[in-house]
């Protein structure tokens, strides 16, 4: 019997590779002198030869349910049930009752915790129980979730073995779980948790009670107390398992464990940790003044204690921020987009710089703060905050603007003092001559009034050379001639940027004029979104303009003879586009110059990976669709919303200002209005270059596709712009890179699959060896505790943006294929980009959980005439779900649930 049943006797080489984790951790405590409930352990053994007479049947294709069903009908071989039998007898006391347990080889290991993902049936009377018990925990093996955790990691499925403990059920006064370190706040370095529940603690880790809370100081012992209601607990039932009761009103809110016990199980919990040489997460009963232990594991998701050691990571701070990249960049893009856009970035910051007469020895000696403008962050884009301040601040009014100064003093007073270093740099700002700073303010100032000219002039080289390359063939070039080309076409586009920086600078300076003179003059400040509304109803803005022209197709279709209306409102997007020029030809030749106008205006449009219409049309065939099924295709009425919002804002202006002070207005009024639209113009340039650059890409993977390099073309994306030029120019350090793309895209799955990291946060040291680990990046999140928050819990709070009051039920839109049969929903989304806007119309109101007054949501919203909150707090994705009802105030920013269930 000694291969059937293990002890903690048993060597642990033999442990490791028959009994499995929970056995081996149990063991190690007996080993020294931690108490533990007396057990054994049915060996991987007993579990090969059950699954011998299922020789032939795919158990890993079976249901669970079936494969239980399967294992309860068989019969467990002669020597291990009379193992099992002896072991009761001998091992254990007359009347005790027994928890089994599943002890999968691996589990609770460091490598792998497989938590929850094995059964365990406690409260088990007798050897039949007992029995019963071990053939269930053996089926867990074959749960859907084990099966998928073990292919996740790599884990062999086919020979996968488990063991199964039984052990002595402690009778559980008070009972619950241990973390010698903070599992949710690893930063937190000197704080062990413990949690507790009257009776047995399966309810604590399933959830479904809830328990007290304590954090206890490892060095001083210092105890927080955090007691709830405990309403329930569970008990031992009579015939088995355990039963749940409510607590006597004398427990129900008092702590469920003393001082005295709290410190009994930290003791336990650092010895633990000492001898294992890992972070351990415990389960734990007392028996009436007896601590006993029923399991341990090593905590997998902490990170090594040499992260937080300065001689290892480094000591260095790194302020990061995505307010104003992540309507860009939002969620997680490829390696090709990241470099391409770092690329991009730092030649457009030189350029920046070299405009606003940064002399080239200063801009030299900055190298690299250009370079690190970007970080890219658990596949997020990021901006190096720190990095775009010292930037700034080479410019020569940098250090004597106040508004800057104050913004940035800002940022710089939420932070803790040895963060706040990283504005050292302000204490020696770069050295102008007095003749210097006016003649760069003078170059400067003649730049913004003769901005125009400097767009016009763009505009014209950009649509030379876009004419040229969407005529140009890439499948018809060669590896060496596409990379030239991106070369060619960087040089003559990407490098002579300046008329877009013109056009940022001016609408930020004028934009932001107008919001100071509307505060400022107007009583009030006038409505909350006055500043907004005077930018609206511009009638040509080059963002809404897609839109209208599909409404015109819409309105096109809905004129159109029945037999085509139907069909296209009914029929799949795909059958449309093979069957639309010879059904309805003229629908098609105006969907056709919709697709060569703004066919690179799709979803991500600037994540290179994108598909874009050109080579999908789907999207804009089913907002042509949707408008004609809603009804909704007056352009006029639009326009004639949007005229009124304008008209409106002026009349309120109208009854406050006059002379000196209006015609000022005026001034700056207009000039915010034109840069607005000039730069929604010159947005859509960006795209369109982007869009050239995708085609080029794509046309590269095809090409190392081709070459056997890559599994699939669209692999490209997850090599960088430098590998690819470096395998063009023989630098690189692979001949093939099927392995590391199929490595990068199982990464960057995770990414997608993982919560976001903060707004903004801080790293310490290595910057990658902190995104490693997302618990790090969440505990240093500077805007948590600076989010505005309604008094009211059913109200949330955000930017007006877009004025009008909205009662009706949510669509939350997570991806663009959440939108399908939109109507009339108000829309929640985590931000929006240019490619979202034909789905505008056909909402009532618009909530951004990300944006800003300039961000294209509110821009696109303004003009419009769509109510819409950006920027709210509070979780807006979290709290809201499609089917609640909402009754939102877009002039104030509030939104108020209405309905909790959809």
């Amino acid at each position: 019997m000694t291969d059937i049943l293990l002890t903690n006797t048993t060597p642990s080489d033999i442990l490791a590779a028959q009994a499995g984790g929970k056995a081996s951790n149990l063991a190690a405590m007996n080993r020294i002198g931690v108490p533990v409930p007396p057990w054994v352990c049915v060996s991987n053994t007993a579990f090969q030869r059950f699954l011998s007479q299922f020789d032939g049947q795919n158990l890993h294709n079976m249901s669970h349910d079936s494969v239980e069903a399967l294992f309860i009908a068989a019969a467990i071989d002669a020597e291990t049930e009379a193992a099992v039998r002896h072991a009761l007898t001998t091992h254990f006391k007359a009347g005790d009752r027994f928890a089994v347990r599943s002890s999968g080889i691996g589990e609770d290991s460091a490598e792998h915790s497989f938590a929850g993902q094995f059964s365990s049936f406690l409260n088990q009377l007798d050897a039949e129980q007992v029995l019963d018990s071990v053939k269930r925990c053996w089926a867990s093996a074959f749960t859907e979730r084990s099966t998928a955790y073990r292919k996740e990691r790599g884990i062999d499925t086919a020979g996968f073995g488990m063991g199964v403990v039984i052990q002595k059920m402690a009778r559980a006064d008070v009972s619950g779980v241990g973390f010698s370190r903070d599992p949710i706040h690893p930063t937190h370095r000197d704080t062990l948790i413990i949690s507790a529940v009257w009776g047995f603690g399966e309810g604590l880790v399933s959830g479904e009670l809830d328990a007290d809370h304590f954090d206890v100081n490892r060095s001083t012992r210092a105890i927080t107390s955090h007691i709830v209601d405990k309403e329930h607990e569970l008990v031992s039932d009579a015939t088995g398992g355990l039963r749940k009761q409510q607590v006597d009103d004398a427990r129900r809110n008092v702590s469920s464990l003393t001082d005295a016990q709290i410190l009994a199980i930290t003791d336990v919990l650092v010895r633990l940790e000492t001898s294992q040489g890992l972070p351990q997460d415990i389960e734990w009963v007392f028996d009436g003044e007896e601590l006993y232990l029923v399991q341990t594991r090593p905590i997998t998701t902490l990170p090594p204690d040499s992260l937080f050691d300065e001689a290892v990571a480094g000591d260095g701070f790194i302020l990061w921020d995505n307010s104003n990249i992540t309507e860009s960049y939002n969620g997680v893009v490829t390696p090709l987009t990241f470099s391409h856009v770092s690329r991009s970035y730092r030649q457009v910051y030189l350029q920046y710089c070299e405009l606003m007469g940064v002399p080239a020895d200063v801009i030299a000696a900055n190298d690299s703060t250009f370079r690190n403008m970007l970080g890219l962050i658990r596949g997020r884009v990021y901006y190096n905050l720190g990095n775009w301040y010292r930037m700034v601040f080479l410019f020569p009014f940098a250090g004597t603007s106040k508004g800057f100064m104050e913004t940035m003093m800002g940022v710089k007073q939420d932070l803790k003092p040895e963060l706040a270093a990283l504005f050292d740099f302000t204490k020696n700002p770069p050295r102008y001559s007095f003749f210097v700073k006016v003649g760069m303010f003078t170059s400067n100032a003649f730049r913004l009034l003769k901005v125009r000219r400097f767009i016009n002039d763009f505009k014209s080289d950009f649509d030379r050379a876009y004419t040229r390359e969407m005529a140009s063939d890439y499948d018809t070039l060669s590896i060496q001639a596409l990379l030239k080309k991106y070369d060619d076409l960087s040089v003559e586009l990407l490098h002579k940027w300046k008329a877009p920086i013109l056009s940022d600078t001016r609408c930020m300076i004028f934009f932001g004029l107008l919001k100071s003179l509307v505060e400022k003059w107007i009583p009030d400040g006038g409505s909350p979104s006055l500043y907004n509304d005077l930018l609206s109803g511009q009638g040509d803005l080059p963002s809404t303009e897609p839109t209208r022209l599909l409404m015109r197709i819409a309105k096109q279709v809905d004129e159109s003879d029945a037999e085509i209306r139907d069909w296209f409102i009914t029929a799949a997007s795909s059958d449309i586009n093979l069957e639309l020029e010879s059904r309805a030809p003229s629908i098609h030749a105006e969907l056709r110059r919709f697709i060569d106008l703004y066919g690179f205006r799709c979803v991500n449009e600037l994540k290179l990976e994108s598909i874009d219409l050109h080579e999908d049309p789907s999207f804009a065939i089913e907002a042509i669709a949707r408008f004609v099924r809603m009804n909704n295709t007056s352009v006029d009425a639009i326009i004639e919303r949007e005229h009124q919002t304008y008209q409106s804002a002026v009349a309120v202006v109208d009854a406050h200002l006059s002379g000196p002070k209006r015609r000022l207005f005026n001034y700056v009024l207009r000039q915010a209005r034109t840069a607005v639209k000039d730069r929604e113009d010159l947005r859509l340039l960006r795209t369109n270059i982007f869009g050239i650059m995708r085609r080029m890409f794509k046309s590269l993977g095809r090409k190392f596709h081709a070459l056997g390099l890559v599994h699939e073309p669209m692999d490209i994306f997850y090599l960088s712009i430098d590998e690819i030029i470096a395998f063009n120019e023989g630098r690189g350090f692979e001949s093939g890179y099927k392995d590391l793309t199929t490595l990068r895209k199982r990464q960057f799955a995770q990414y997608n699959a993982s919560s976001a990291p903060p707004d903004r946060f801080f790293t310490k040291g290595a910057a990658g060896a902190n995104a490693t680990w997302p618990a790090i990046l969440s505990d240093q999140d500077l805007l948590a505790a600076d989010t505005p928050v309604s008094d009211d819990p059913n109200v949330l709070l955000g930017t007006p943006c877009s004025p009008g009051i909205v009662e009706g039920v949510v669509r939350v839109v997570r991806d663009i294929s959440d939108a399908e049969s939109l109507n009339g929903e108000i829309m929640v989304a985590e931000r929006t980009d240019p490619g979202w806007v034909p789905l505008f119309p056909s909402t009532s109101g618009l909530l951004i959980e990300r944006g800003s007054l300039l961000s294209h949501s509110a821009v696109v919203a303004r003009e419009l005439g769509i109510p819409t909150i950006v920027g709210v707090h509070g979780g807006l994705l979290k709290r809201l779900k499609t089917g609640m009802r909402v009754r939102m105030d877009a002039g104030r920013g509030e939104i108020r649930i209405l309905e909790d269930e959809p």
